[in-house]
């Protein structure tokens, strides 16, 4: 799970509120504890305490705004157009699949929405309606690990706007014999939790079947066993001197031009497998620590 970092995310969150407060207002019982604004905008540790401090049976219609929310006929503020501003084009429970948003423009009056990521209720919103349009409870994902693997289970995982799963586990090789050089069957992909009495961690490589999955992905990794041979520190230094100032502005450019992937923990949630790429590299030493 790769944490959704974004500079304007408290920005596109009141964005998300007041292009909702006129359709829902008038449906809110009066007297509420929070405000609207609040149940809308929320950071995650707060919704639950807004949830468990509501009585759910009000807040029902929200589910069927919910839907009206995810309509591609509904020509206003929806669901195509908040996952197009947040940009979140890989999943970030799995960093296995894209998560495009395409929406293309017919004319200056109207638009065609295509594709967008599934959104997932980190907290349920079957048992919590109230938080169906919460703005940090609808996270960006694929429809693996959305509909297939979570669903409306609420044990406890790794939040993406919270957490950073970078921090929380690693990705290791595990050599079974010497084929491991040409052979997919000479390795095993381990991941595991950098605390092991870290639940919550433990809980989302669970939930996501994140060591099973990623066991379909040793191809990736073979090859680059064979890279770091055929690319040893001082070919890379030769690649970087020569084409420094043109193709590589530093050494970590060569690395990911030679990985063909993201290698650094800021861009490892541009493309799918950058965790995993990032984590094999360093263990074989491509790169530092």
């Amino acid at each position: 799970m790769i944490q959704i970092k974004r500079d304007n995310l408290d920005e596109l969150a009141n964005e998300h509120y007041e292009n909702l407060k006129d359709e829902i207002s008038d449906k809110f019982p009066k007297y509420l504890k929070y405000s609207i604004k609040e149940i809308l905008t929320s950071k995650p540790n707060k919704l639950k305490n807004i949830a468990n401090a509501t009585n759910q049976n009000n807040f029902e219609f929200m589910l069927s705004e919910y839907k009206t929310f995810t309509n591609k006929k509904k020509i206003k503020y929806n669901a195509y157009e908040l996952a197009k501003k947040l940009n979140v084009n890989v999943c970030p429970y799995c960093n296995r699949n894209y998560t495009f948003t395409v929406i293309n423009e017919i004319n200056n009056e109207r638009e065609e929405e295509l594709t967008r990521p599934e959104f997932d209720h980190f907290i349920s919103k079957k048992e919590y309606p109230i938080l169906a349009l919460s703005f940090y409870n609808l996270i960006p994902s694929c429809h693996i690990c959305n509909s297939t693997l979570k669903g409306e289970s609420q044990i406890e995982l790794l939040n993406p706007y919270l957490d950073n799963f970078d921090k929380k586990a690693k990705f290791s090789l595990k050599l079974i014999d010497s084929t491991f050089y040409h052979s997919i069957y000479g390795f095993e992909i381990e991941l595991k939790e950098n605390n092991s009495k870290d639940k919550k961690t433990k809980n989302t490589i669970s939930t996501f079947r994140l060591k099973e999955l990623y066991q379909n992905h040793k191809d990736i990794i073979l090859e680059l066993i064979q890279k770091n041979v055929t690319y040893d520190d001082s070919y890379i230094d030769e690649l970087f001197k020569t084409y420094e100032g043109t193709l590589f502005k530093n050494r970590e450019d060569v690395i990911t031009h030679i990985v063909s992937n993201y290698v650094s923990e800021d861009e490892i949630e541009k493309r799918p497998l950058s965790k995993l790429i990032k984590d094999i590299s360093k263990d074989l030493g491509l790169i530092g620590e």
